[in-house]
């Protein structure tokens, strides 16, 4: 065969070599991603114009700080701590003790033996508010850091009482 020959021969083939490839690419769109059309609403003589939104997902935040134990004495008397919760919105302050649950008149019990008690009375305010805040649930506008006191009393014990130590806590959760 003569090279002409040749020639024209391979230039029929690559032609329907590339012809079956691009057959396959316009039954799945063509092969390439066409131009979006052009939105003119946006459009007048002045020029054109575009809104981008700026978005910023702030997601909410509790920290407690501060609150530490408390030594109670054997003569009696009255022992404060405080404690901050800083929020980024409203929330609910769930104040409870380990021993009485949701009852301000509490005790602390003996470690070992869970009938020796000693009774303490719990009370616990919020800087800025003349009313106590009671254990159990209560809501507070947060968005900002409330200062808590906690004030835990007890009377002298006995000289009979049974050595040791006794405990209780505090517990605190704020839930949004």
């Amino acid at each position: 065969m003569n090279k002409m020959t040749q020639a024209a021969l391979a230039a029929l083939a690559f032609g329907v070599c590339a012809t079956s490839v691009y057959a396959g690419d316009e039954d799945r769109g063509g092969g390439y991603d066409p131009k979006p059309p052009v939105d003119w609403s946006k459009c007048n003589t002045l020029g054109c114009e575009k809104e981008i939104p700026i978005t910023l997902d702030i997601k909410k935040k509790c920290v407690v700080t501060g609150g530490q134990g408390i030594v109670l004495s054997a003569a009696g008397g009255t022992q404060t701590t405080n404690y901050s919760i800083t929020t980024n919105t409203p929330y609910v302050l769930n104040l409870q003790t380990a021993n009485a649950g949701t009852s301000n008149t509490t005790f602390v019990k003996h470690e070992s033996d869970p009938t020796a008690k000693v009774s303490t009375t719990i009370v616990t305010t919020k800087s800025g508010q003349v009313a106590a805040v009671g254990l159990g649930n209560s809501n507070h506008a947060g968005e900002a850091t409330d200062v808590f006191t906690l004030k835990v009393t007890n009377a002298a014990v006995s000289a009979s009482q049974k050595s040791g130590i006794y405990n209780d806590k505090y517990l605190i959760k704020a839930y949004y």
